[in-house]
């Protein structure tokens, strides 16, 4: 199969949510070898921050010298964005090679055996643990969702464990109180495996703490206190707590003597960090900017809105919007809203969770009667409007979904940088 074949394959054959997810991905760690065990992983799960986190340690790592896989999701405008070495995405032939073999050799005999075909994330996954066999030192790995059942946890000896910080998000599924959801993170403690979180809230830490202990994993809680000013290339103040869970990842690992890294190799590497769509900040010139920030639950918008009022209440914001239907979208509008008196509102291309977009204009005029609402069924129309009627000073703060920030960044790199 040649690429295209493939990702039209994962788009009509993987459907989202299908139970027996983690088993599938087991039996086909097994049919495959288990690829994922000669990896040397470290794992993070969590609500904000997973990606951010995940990049500066690749940041610091490679700058060390060694060679780096990095497992994230979504991806912002390709599938190969989520597979990664050292910051280059798969190409595009391995992609289909390893795509080809999952399809048709593995899930075949999956299916034969009475398994579900499995999903797009299982394949992923899969995928990456593959291409990352045999050409890389570690390999950093992102949760997709919760901890316990997710397919990256069937790797059952990571290097080090990580938690960022934990919030309300995805409730439908690992739960509606702070502990539930806190008891699905700390599924990824495995026995042995020293593990660092975050600053966490009481009753997350509570549950972290006595779920490590029943797993006789050493973790290590990093406390509000002990949070240091950290000089990097990552703009808003969250970002200070990824890059404080990072280096105390990254002293982990070298007084364990997994790693050798020298200060001046760190502090090349905060510097050097990126992660796209997080606080990303485009200069238009003639004092006109694009903020691009995926934040896409009430905690990552309160983030979101405190660094708004920081760097940029002296200029008037455009809120470009999309808030997916399975989201806490009053809180979220009531903690963004006061920041702004104009807002956009459309919806990804491709996201079924949108499907009550418009309705979303009430409940801003109800909460928020001086914000001046538009809505756009297309995103790319909207924002060829807003692009147009930008004045100096205003900024466009494209937001609340990292399915719309990718469609919408990937359309503006066209536009404006043909």
């Amino acid at each position: 199969m040649d690429y295209q074949a493939c990702l039209d394959y994962l788009q009509q054959n993987c459907r989202r949510g299908v139970p027996g997810g983690y088993e599938r991905t087991v039996r086909m760690a097994e049919l495959l070898g288990q690829p994922q065990e000669q990896l040397q992983t470290i794992h993070i799960a969590g609500t904000n921050g997973k990606g951010s986190t995940a990049a500066i340690l690749e940041a610091i790592l490679r700058q060390a010298g060694y060679r780096v896989g990095l497992y994230t999701s979504p991806h912002l405008s390709r599938y190969e964005e989520r597979i990664q070495i050292n910051r280059q995405p798969i190409p595009e032939r391995d992609f289909a090679q390893i795509m080809t073999r999952l399809i048709e050799q593995v899930i075949p005999l999956l299916q034969a055996e009475g398994f579900a075909h499995p999903g797009e994330f299982e394949l992923l996954t899969v995928a990456g643990w593959l291409y990352f066999a045999q050409q890389t030192d570690f390999v950093i790995s992102e949760v997709g969702l919760g901890g316990t059942l997710d397919p990256t946890n069937v790797v059952q000896k990571p290097v080090l464990s990580v938690i960022t910080p934990i919030s309300l998000d995805h409730c439908e599924i690992l739960g509606d109180t702070l502990a539930q959801i806190a008891a699905e993170k700390a599924g990824i403690l495995k026995s042995e495996v020293p593990a660092i979180a975050a600053p966490q809230q009481p009753e997350a830490a509570a549950v972290l703490a006595a779920e490590a202990d029943r797993r006789n994993a050493p973790l290590t809680i990093l406390q509000p206190e002990q949070l240091q000013a950290v000089s990097t290339n990552l703009q808003g103040r969250y970002q200070q707590i990824n890059c404080n869970t990072a280096l105390a990842a990254i002293e982990n690992l070298q007084q364990r003597g997994i790693i050798h890294i020298l200060p001046e190799q760190l502090a090349t590497a905060l510097q050097k960090v990126s992660w796209p769509g997080r606080m990303e900040y485009w200069d238009l010139g003639s004092q006109k900017g694009i903020l691009l920030d995926g934040a896409h639950n009430q905690a990552g918008i309160q983030y979101l809105a405190e660094q708004l009022h920081v760097q940029y209440s002296q200029r008037r914001i455009i809120l470009f919007l999309s808030i997916l239907d399975d989201k806490a979208q009053l809180p979220m509008l009531e903690t963004i809203l006061p920041l702004s008196d104009t807002v956009v509102l459309t919806k990804p291309e491709h996201d079924q969770r949108a499907q009550h977009w418009k309705q979303l204009q009430q409940t801003i005029q109800t909460i928020a009667p001086h914000c001046h609402v538009t809505l756009y069924e297309q995103y790319q129309e909207g924002l060829t409007a807003v692009l147009a009627d930008l004045q100096p000073d205003d900024l466009l703060c494209i937001t609340g979904s990292l399915y719309l920030l990718g469609d919408c960044r990937h359309f503006l790199r066209q536009v404006l940088f043909p």
